[in-house]
């Protein structure tokens, strides 16, 4: 390390006693935080969960086919982001670790636009639309290969970093090796079939449904399908690269795959801003941090698209602070500014609130920096890039559904489906919670809030707050601290004034938390220091580790053939897991092709194998409007005109939204009415399967065998 502010060892003492302190009440804080320190007593439990308790389960190789095509997607990534910033000058004077993680990020962007523009097309099933492009990438790359990389240069570069990693014995080296199993759970996570529910409800679910029907429309029964999409496209890539009646599920992973792979990226983001502009041991300490934050693993391995907008918040802070360096130096800025502003708008393609995050945040740093003049130029430059990399979403959605901010803003441009009550269910649902009094700010709910953030975060690292203090206290690099607090203050700040604070939506300032942990876990270079912070990198190393790869972050079945999880059949071990509903299994094995299933309080039917009509808790109920006020012939003409031949009705879920301070459902469907006006009158038959009482039922209409001989 370099030189620094010299430390006392009673200060290095203090630090030490403070944090291990922390750890303790950290872990006793949440009973699962325990289970860590009893599952770290079992590992051989730990690992025979991961093949479901069954050794007979373990599969490894049956993950090539998708790795390879998420590898495949990646280098084209890569490749398409490396063309256009170098057309537009935005690769000038950057290292390959920063080409590596500016151009794939800006790449996959490229993918996930271009991939909407031949949805709106109608040809998501053209294969050639999707090989051919990739084709010309690859050979327009072939031409300019030695150009980029110059053979010598290359492998001495390999050379000197492989060296150092077996030679030198420091404290980047160690952080660099500690990221690795940490990389490799959320590989194998990745590569898992959908299990959370917002994945199985939209993130995967969207991508399936457009590229069955071809194209990118609007879905009035899913709200979350007419929103920004763009980390979710690429699954519809990967649905074209691999072949079978079930592309769909195969491309999901990949798809799936490729959004954890934004984890792993913004690790390398976070090393390369070390070394530009900190010093590397403080990036690579920032991306252990960073990438063994179990909030990472969970999100990364279940489909959610957090990670993704964490990186690209991070790359436009990190494009915005070249773009001021070379400002100041009077070097050409503005193709770094591009790619800041492309940057920022990749974030808004992926979701809505990177508008206020992101975008709002880089146009007043373009417009004020320098200080002491308004920069109206560089704003304006800065806010159309943003626009090129986000602007189809929101005429994609001025066109289909006839509200460029779909479902936002209702009061302003109103959109397709859209009523005022249903305007009031959304903005409620995703507003600040109310308190027992109906206060949404109070002290009590500020407490409740710090506690969270704080100690009780259900996948927080005990890194985070110890280091990241430190490094808002430390002297070091004090206008970069002051730039980093304030983007953390602020978004904590809207976080809480705006949304209806869920601590997983802080994720995507994680990266910043982490460059302040790096700066703390750096502030000195006494030798006992470096000591202290390593054993305590050590502590959070080993709690993190056993806690990302037990079941506690989600589904660990990491060395489990696709076969048996596709089947889901759990075993009888302590760790076994039953991805799938029962209801759902058994409409998979008997539904006839040809035929459809109407979901009633399900929006979790990624994995439904057949035509299936549901609808979201903010979408119209689809059961509602096509049987409410209507005769027995008509409700069976109207099933029978969709050929549906089973009702799946998910009272658990109907309760849940229903219940006081929740999202909200429509009162119509109720068990008198199903057993009343259904069953009763002949229309349904339940099918029994030994279901929990009140928690769901499977009805098949009557009748539905002897349509086919009408």
């Amino acid at each position: 390390m370099p030189e620094s502010t010299s430390v006392k060892w009673w200060q290095v003492v203090a630090f030490g006693v403070a944090t291990f302190g922390y750890f303790i009440f950290f872990i006793a804080s949440e009973p699962k935080r325990g289970l860590i320190l009893s599952l770290s007593l079992l590992p051989d439990q730990l690992v025979h969960s991961w093949c479901d308790g069954d050794w007979s389960r373990f599969a490894l190789l049956d993950r090539t086919p998708l790795i390879a095509a998420s590898a495949g997607l990646l280098l084209v990534a890569y490749l398409a982001g490396r063309l256009v910033m170098e057309r537009v000058g935005a690769d000038d004077g950057l290292s390959q670790l920063e080409l590596v993680v500016f151009a794939t990020g800006v790449g996959l962007n490229l993918i996930s636009l271009y991939t909407l523009v031949v949805g709106l097309a109608g040809g998501l099933q053209f294969r050639l639309a999707f090989i051919l492009p990739g084709v010309a990438i690859l050979v327009a790359t072939v031409i300019r290969w030695r150009e980029w990389f110059p053979v010598s240069e290359s492998f001495a570069a390999i050379r000197s970093v492989v060296g150092s990693w077996f030679t030198e014995r420091s404290t980047t080296n160690l952080a660099a090796w500690t990221c690795l199993p940490f990389v490799i759970v959320i590989l194998m996570g990745s590569l898992l079939p959908p299990w959370h529910f917002d994945t199985r409800e939209y993130h995967s679910q969207v991508p399936k449904e457009w590229y069955e029907q071809g194209a990118v429309s609007f879905m009035p029964h899913n709200v979350y399908g007419n929103m920004p999409l763009g980390a979710e496209m690429h699954a519809i890539v990967g649905m074209n690269l691999l072949s079978g009646k079930d592309n769909w599920w195969w491309g999901a992973l990949v798809g799936k795959a490729i959004i954890a792979a934004y984890a792993p990226l913004t690790a390398l983001a976070l090393i390369g801003f070390g070394r530009r502009f900190l010093q590397p041991t403080a990036g690579m300490i920032a991306a252990f941090v960073f990438i063994s934050t179990p909030w990472i693993t969970h999100v990364s391995t279940s489909g959610l698209i957090d990670g993704a907008s964490a990186f690209y918040l991070l790359a436009t802070f990190y494009g915005l602070m070249i773009w001021y360096q070379r400002r100041r130096t009077d070097e050409s800025s503005t193709p770094a500014l591009l790619l800041a502003g492309f940057l920022a708008g990749s974030a808004v393609a992926c979701k809505y609130p990177a508008v206020l995050f992101v975008v709002i945040p880089g146009i007043v740093a373009t417009g004020c920096l320098p200080l002491r003049k308004l920069h109206l130029r560089q704003a304006v430059t800065f806010a159309l890039a943003v626009a090129l990399a986000c602007g189809l979403w929101f005429g994609k959605n001025l066109v289909l559904a006839e509200n460029p901010t779909y479902p936002l803003l209702y009061s302003v441009f109103g959109g397709k489906t859209r009523t005022a009550e249903k305007d009031l269910q959304w903005t409620t649902a995703h507003g600040p919670p109310r308190d027992a009094a109906g206060r949404s700010f109070s002290w009590n709910s500020m407490k409740d809030s710090a506690s969270l953030l704080f100690v009780r975060s259900e996948f927080a690292s005990p890194l985070l707050l110890p280091l990241a203090v430190l490094g808002l206290i430390s002297r070091r690099h004090r206008r970069l601290v002051l730039a980093l607090a304030a983007i953390v203050v602020f978004n904590v700040v809207a976080w809480w004034l705006l949304t209806h604070r869920i601590d997983r939506f802080l994720v995507p300032i994680l990266p910043v938390i982490a460059l302040l942990a790096g700066i703390g876990a750096t502030s000195y270079c006494d030798r006992v220091w470096q000591r202290t912070t390593i054993a305590i990198l050590c502590a959070g190393f080993a709690f993190n580790l056993v806690f990302v790869t037990s079941p506690l972050p989600g589904d660990n079945r990491f060395l489990t053939s696709y076969d048996v999880l596709r089947r889901d059949e759990p075993t009888d071990g302590p760790f076994s897991a039953e991805r799938m509903h029962r209801a759902h299994k058994y409409l998979n094995a008997n539904v006839r092709p040809g035929f459809a299933v109407m979901a009633v309080g399900e929006a979790q039917v990624f994995d439904f194998e057949m035509p299936v009509l549901y609808n979201t808790c903010f979408d119209d109920c689809v059961f509602e409007t096509m049987t409410k006020d209507r005769t027995n012939d008509e409700r069976m003409d109207a099933l029978r005109e969709k050929r549906i031949s089973h009702v799946f009705v998910f009272w658990y879920e109907l309760d849940r939204y229903r219940s006081p301070g929740n999202y909200g459902y429509s009162d119509y469907v109720t068990p008198e009415l199903i057993r009343q006006e259904f069953v009763d009158r002949g229309i349904l038959r339940e099918i029994p399967l030994g279901l929990e009482p009140g928690n769901s039922q499977l009805f098949e209409v009557v009748g539905w065998q002897a349509w086919d001989d009408e």
